[in-house]
């Protein structure tokens, strides 16, 4: 039996609850009857659910940079941990895009126009997030000090905050292929384009990065404390100055592009991260099966998704059969269904790993090779 390694498990915590309340998201948004949507306590609900995709995102960088201030002489030196990293990267990009094919079929794909790919280009949180890291793994080899890379990773995250309402739905596509053009601009229908998501990713890498560097003279208790304070004063100073009856950026999509509301989703992240190291320390949490879910994050976002989207059923979704159809209590019975299913497998995945490597991978390429070949064989 192979040795677990040791993990931050308030990372892990923060990471499986936005796991946990995704689920939720998506099957609200694909069973649920429309209408519902228009009461006023959904719009409470839709800002908790709004928290989501920043928690992942921001989570992503704090994990790299945590991971890559250890291993930074590797990555210089390009050695195999810098290839093996990239390559995990690579991974959760190449997901990204399998979970946007338009058909799971190799043959169906062959006779598809130009315009009905253009559901495979749009940019989802998974992409987002691996193409930040990418550009935190390159930064590493361009600053080559963990100075300035910090101030590198710093200004690209305020470029890309203050640039956000000028980019989010600019229509670029006379500049850049639609696949690309669709990582810097909503204006294609992407969900996750870089102005601003990519900022979180930063944001993230910025507090580790801090993390690092405190510790050396200060308590971790209190270094903990200063995020937690920073994240009450972002909320505070964006929501005065969203009162200031100007703005200096160009009129813009609030919800989905403004510094302000930016730094207020921030702001609360980086309270929910010292909230979560609280309860670690102090209450002993230890695993859980929500850390779990957070550590099996790829197979349980990939995995909720195929199960509502994945087109199993005669080439149609489950959130097409059902359509948005559904009451509250068929949602909530619908959703914790879903959630159980998803720590079920999480949970026997992280088992499997802990117990051989070996045979985790080997049951990990069967399975591959299986749905690669019924992809190639397929006919419709």
């Amino acid at each position: 039996m192979e040795k677990q390694k040791s993990r931050f498990v308030y990372i892990d915590l923060l990471r499986g609850w936005a796991v946990i309340v995704m689920i939720e998201v998506h099957v609200f948004n694909a069973f649920l009857i429309p209408a519902i949507k228009e009461e006023s306590w959904f719009k409470v609900l839709n800002f908790i659910n709004g928290l989501v995709a920043p928690s992942f995102l921001f989570i992503a960088g704090y994990s790299f940079v945590l991971i890559a201030q250890r291993k930074w002489n590797d990555y210089l030196t390009l050695s195999p941990l810098f290839w093996k990293q990239l390559g995990r990267i690579s991974q959760v990009l190449a997901v990204g895009y399998a979970l946007h094919l338009p058909f799971f079929s190799f043959n169906k794909l062959l006779s598809l126009s130009w315009q009905e790919w253009g559901v495979f280009w749009k940019v989802d949180v998974l992409h987002a997030i691996a193409v930040s890291l990418m550009t935190l793994l390159v930064l590493v080899l361009i600053t080559r000090t963990q100075k300035r890379y910090f101030i590198a990773v710093a200004l690209l995250a305020a470029a890309i905050i203050g640039g956000s309402p000028l980019m989010y739905d600019r229509n670029i596509d006379h500049l850049l292929p639609e696949p690309i053009a669709n990582y810097f601009t909503a204006a294609h229908r992407s969900q996750f384009p870089l102005f601003p998501w990519m900022a979180f990713v930063l944001c993230g890498g910025l507090t580790s990065q801090l993390l690092v560097w405190w510790k050396e003279t200060v308590e971790e208790q209190k270094i903990f404390l200063r995020f937690f304070l920073a994240g009450i004063s972002m909320i505070v100073i964006s929501l005065i100055a969203d009162m200031f009856p100007f703005s200096v950026f160009p009129e813009h999509n609030f919800w989905r592009a403004s510094p302000e509301f930016f730094f207020i989703r921030l702001g609360i992240v980086m309270i929910l991260l010292p909230t979560l190291w609280y309860w670690e320390k102090v209450y002993n949490s230890g695993r859980s099966v929500v850390s779990v879910v957070g550590s099996e994050s790829l197979v349980a976002y990939a995995g909720h998704l195929l199960v509502i989207y994945g087109m199993f059923w005669d080439n149609k979704s489950l959130a097409f059969i059902i359509g948005k159809t559904k009451t509250i209590p068929e949602v909530t019975v619908m959703t914790l269904v879903l959630i159980t299913a998803t720590v079920g497998v999480s949970y026997l995945w992280n088992r499997i790993k802990n117990w051989s490597m070996f045979y985790a991978r080997v049951l990990m390429y069967s399975i591959l090779t299986v749905v690669f070949y019924i992809f190639l064989t397929k006919s419709f």
